[in-house]
């Protein structure tokens, strides 16, 4: 049991994508391609909407061969559990509306999955956009 316990601590230690991936590679699978790319909102956008709880719209690139997107939007740019607001698994399209319910500075993020690859691309780099204030 000690020694499943290093080995679990050395894989996330490491950078592994799949701790529980011990086997070796499915060969009729192909890495993943590069991340997806988001176009809406751009980084660093002000959405001029004063009502809340608002709609945000989420766009980005389609990614060949791409079965869903995952979207995560967080209220810092650490990207850390603590601070993620929304997730959204399963979008079959390359867009998403997010409600959020407050103003302030937000960052997403989206990646892809298909079956046909061993795992999922990496996630797109953070991209922010800031809700206004509606007492300003």
């Amino acid at each position: 049991m000690k020694h499943l316990s290093l080995l679990l601590c050395l894989l996330f230690a490491a950078g592994c994508k799949d701790p529980f991936g011990f086997g070796p590679p499915d060969p009729k699978k192909t890495p993943p391609p590069a991340a997806p790319v988001q176009t809406q909102p751009r980084d660093g956008e002000f959405i001029d909407n004063y009502e809340y709880p608002q709609d945000v719209e989420m766009k980005w690139r389609p990614v060949t061969g791409a079965r869903y997107y995952q979207v995560e939007a967080y209220t810092s740019q650490s990207a850390q559990p603590e601070a993620l607001y929304r997730f959204a698994d399963n979008i079959y399209s390359t867009s998403v509306d997010l409600s959020f319910g407050r103003y302030g500075w937000y960052w997403w993020r989206v990646r892809a999955y298909s079956p046909n690859w061993t795992w999922y691309t990496d996630w797109s780099p953070l991209s922010s956009f800031l809700l206004p204030n509606p007492a300003d």
